[in-house]
């Protein structure tokens, strides 16, 4: 009888636990997107949006990103309880774009993450396509001089023994 009595308390302790830390472990996480994620738009949105399943606080990142690397967004981000929003610039670029986020969950625990859409409308990024008559070299000129110089070292390095024991 003496040990059931710990057993008991035991179990009923480690029950206690489960049931009160189960709200401390979870995080907010993305239900939803506007765009969605991955998708193809014949124009460019002027507005991004994120619905989270549960409520998120201030202070709210939420950064959008042209296909060239500026990013799109003036404003502060607003939230309002599971979903923060984002008035944005247009670009005029075709090409993919980046939502990338940073809030924080009811549990104050800070949530990030990264999405992409397409624009299927508008300039191409850096004007034209790179041609075929430009060669590897013009196109790879620091990583061939890197290459090289390694190629130099490597051989100083063989042959410097052989030196020595000459002298």
């Amino acid at each position: 009888m003496s040990l059931r009595l710990p057993a008991a308390v035991i179990a009923a302790l480690f029950l206690v636990l489960i049931q009160t830390a189960g709200p401390a472990f979870a995080h907010a996480t993305l239900v939803r997107s506007d765009p969605k994620d991955g998708a193809a738009l014949d124009s460019e949105p002027t507005t991004v949006s994120l619905t989270f399943n549960e409520d998120v606080s201030t202070p709210a990142q939420l950064q959008v990103t042209a296909p060239d690397g500026a990013p799109l967004a003036s404003k502060a981000p607003t939230v309002d309880g599971t979903e923060v929003s984002q008035s944005i610039d247009t670009a005029n670029l075709a090409g993919t774009y980046t939502i990338a986020y940073r809030v924080i969950s009811a549990d104050g625990h800070p949530i990030t993450g990264e999405l992409t859409y397409e624009v299927t409308s508008g300039k191409q990024v850096g004007g034209k396509q790179e041609s075929d008559d430009e060669s590897f070299a013009e196109r790879h000129a620091t990583h061939l001089a890197i290459g090289g110089a390694a190629v130099v070292v490597a051989v100083g390095l063989l042959i410097w023994p052989r030196i020595r024991r000459r002298a």
